[in-house]
C-alpha cells in the first residue's frame, strides 16, 4: 500500500506541466523528408526527363507524392528557384523526344496483318510537345515572328483609320 499511497501524494498538476512542456519541445507532424541532396536529384531528373513529376514519382520509391513536392515548392524558396530552372530545361528533353518520335513512327498492323504508320497519332503528340514548349519557353519556341506582323498590321490600320476621320471632320475656318 505503500506505493499507491506515494502515487497519490504527487500532486497531478505537476505531470501536466511536464507533458505540456514537451509537446512544446516536440515538432508536431510527420518529419519532412526534404534535404538538399533530394531536391537536388529531383530537379536534376526532372530536368532530363520529358515525363511528369506523377509519373517519375512513381517510377522512384525514395520520392515523396507529387502533393509533398509542391509543398516544398511553397515551403523552400532556393528549391522554388532550382525547380523553376528544371522545369525550363525540361522543354530541351521533350523537344528531343519529339525528334525521336519523328524519326521512330507510331506503327501498328492492320486486320490483314500489315504494318501501318499511326500519322494522326504522331501529329496529336508532336503538336503537344510543340504547344507545350511555346508556353514553356515562348522566347525560343514561340511564335514572335506572327506577333510582331499582326501589332504591326494593327497599328498601321489604325493610323490610317485615324487619317480618315481626321480629314473627314476637318473644319475650315
Amino acid at each position: 500500500m505503500t506505493g499507491k499511497k506515494e502515487a497519490q501524494d504527487v500532486p497531478k498538476s505537476k505531470g501536466k506541466l511536464t507533458k505540456a512542456k514537451a509537446k512544446v519541445d516536440k515538432p508536431i507532424g510527420r518529419p519532412t523528408k526534404y534535404s538538399p541532396a533530394l531536391a537536388e536529384e529531383i530537379c536534376d531528373t526532372v530536368a532530363s526527363h520529358p515525363n511528369g513529376l506523377a509519373k517519375l514519382c512513381s517510377e522512384r520509391e525514395h520520392w515523396p507524392a507529387p502533393a509533398n513536392i509542391f509543398v516544398w515548392l511553397r515551403k523552400y524558396p532556393e528549391f522554388r528557384e532550382q525547380y523553376a530552372r528544371a522545369k525550363v530545361d525540361q522543354v530541351d528533353a521533350s523537344i528531343n523526344l519529339m525528334q525521336e518520335m519523328m524519326d521512330e513512327p507510331h506503327k501498328y498492323f492492320d486486320e490483314f496483318g500489315n504494318v501501318r504508320i499511326d500519322v494522326s497519332m504522331l501529329r496529336v503528340k508532336y503538336d503537344a510537345i510543340k504547344w507545350q514548349a511555346s508556353k514553356l519557353q515562348p522566347k525560343q519556341y514561340g511564335e514572335q515572328a506572327k506577333d510582331e506582323g499582326k501589332t504591326d498590321t494593327i497599328l498601321q490600320e489604325s493610323l490610317d483609320h485615324k487619317h480618315r476621320l481626321d480629314e473627314k471632320n476637318k473644319k475650315d475656318f
